[in-house]
């Protein structure tokens, strides 16, 4: 029974997406920043140090994902009103995509906590003040109930830091167990 309930709403979803959103100029709007945000990453790229900021990379991904299907999946405190794929939960433009890359640039210039957490905090600012209320103008994000710009840049921060933390514990454990020649 949930099973074919939830193959309806798949189908209604889609069907919404292709008649609604797919080539929306809202749509091409998320495209548009998706693209620009990674041909920046892509030009500023120390591919040197690849691995090592795609493993921040998707850390911060992860961490924002599953946040982002609980605050806004489950508590409602916001959702996106236009989706780059037809699949539900449409957070690829963010989560995936924007605090990433941000979170790896700022990762490979700056070393120091204090300097991360300023750099990362003006990241942040940047996607709460800004970006997401030009989102919310042109009708691609909205907020509800008392959720604000201020608690959605404190989630994004947080989210960043504990990221962070998660990847320096990672690669310190590496650091500390150098690979062995077999």
């Amino acid at each position: 029974m949930a099973y074919e309930i939830a193959r309806k709403l798949s189908q209604v979803s889609y069907q919404h997406w292709v008649s609604n959103e797919l080539f929306s100029i809202d749509w091409v709007i998320l495209i548009i920043v998706n693209a620009i945000f990674y041909i920046i990453w892509l030009k500023l790229l120390d591919k040197s140090r690849i691995s090592h900021l795609l493993l921040l990379g998707s850390l911060v991904a992860m961490v924002f994902l599953t946040s982002d299907i609980f605050l806004y999946g489950f508590l409602g405190l916001a959702e996106y009103k236009v989706s780059l794929t037809p699949v539900e939960t449409p957070v690829f433009s963010i989560a995936v995509t924007v605090v990433p890359v941000i979170n790896m640039l700022v990762q490979q210039y700056i070393s120091s906590w204090k300097g991360y957490v300023m750099w990362i905090s003006i990241g942040m600012a940047f996607l709460a003040f800004v970006l997401l209320p030009i989102y919310s103008l042109v009708g691609i994000f909205q907020l509800h109930y008392n959720w604000n710009y201020f608690y959605h840049f404190l989630f994004l921060l947080i989210g960043s830091l504990i990221s962070r933390l998660i990847f320096l514990w990672i690669t310190g454990i590496e650091q500390r167990h150098p690979m062995s020649e077999n």
